[in-house]
């Protein structure tokens, strides 16, 4: 019976794989640095050299996680193939992902009675759904958090803009609810009537008027039909609403 490890070099895990653990004296005693030197000692076991390639070419594609004193191995690392380290679980997590219908002996129970078990698959599968979650929940704090920054930024720079205004004596949305309130205490003291009934103005109606100001000031800026008619509507609801306490 092999004995459990938590980590294997390529070479070891290829020879169990082959399950050839019984000649692993004479193996090791190749120079593995050689290329083709397992295919040129023991063409009796093909599959020794092709396993143990299959295992450096997944290490080198970054399917299979390896290290290196405790360093991780990539396709950049200058180490000699033979003091790569693979753990067990990562073994393991490999073959059932890359190569599912291989179950060798030295990392699957065989024959052993799983049914009350969730299977690695199912679990992978749920470890899989999990890490792309909290990608995801990653991804939206990073943007949450980018779209607070630029929020606070635009309160900042609308502070700005306010003091700026109020330098320049542009009316802000406070100064002009003053205006519209004062416009609309001027329409109603202009077009309405007093103690006695009798019309104050020489203007019968608010149509009269703003026709009057269109007559007056034909072709100014700002004081076109609609935006009279708008801003007295604006000022008569806004006094209405003042007198209604």
């Amino acid at each position: 019976m092999n004995t459990i490890r938590s980590s294997y070099h390529p070479i070891d895990a290829a020879i169990l794989w082959c399950d050839l653990s019984e000649h692993e004296h004479e193996i090791l005693q190749v120079d593995l640095s050689q290329p083709g030197s397992l295919r040129k000692h023991f063409p009796q076991w093909p599959n020794l050299h092709d396993h143990v390639e299959c295992i450096y070419d997944a290490i080198l594609s970054g399917e299979l996680p390896a290290t290196y004193l405790g360093q991780p191995i990539t396709s950049d690392s200058h180490v000699q193939r033979v003091y790569y380290s693979i753990r067990r679980t990562d073994l393991l997590v490999w073959f059932v992902r890359s190569l599912p219908d291989q179950r060798p002996a030295f990392l699957f129970a065989q024959n052993a009675e799983h049914s009350e078990c969730v299977s690695l698959h199912a679990h992978l599968a749920k470890q899989a759904q999990l890490d792309f979650a909290l990608s995801t929940l990653e991804e939206l704090q990073q943007t949450y958090a980018a779209t607070a920054e630029e929020m606070a930024s635009l309160s900042t720079l609308n502070d700005k803009l306010k003091d700026r205004l109020d330098s320049l004596g542009i009316p802000s949305e406070t100064s002009e609810a003053m205006q519209n309130r004062l416009i609309g205490a001027m329409l109603e003291t202009t077009l309405g009537k007093n103690q006695n009934g009798k019309q104050q103005s020489i203007y019968s109606s608010q149509a009269a008027l703003v026709q009057a100001i269109l007559l007056r000031f034909s072709g100014v800026d700002g004081l076109s039909k609609s935006t009279i008619d708008r801003r007295f509507a604006d000022a008569r609801r806004l006094i209405a609403q003042v007198k209604r306490g």
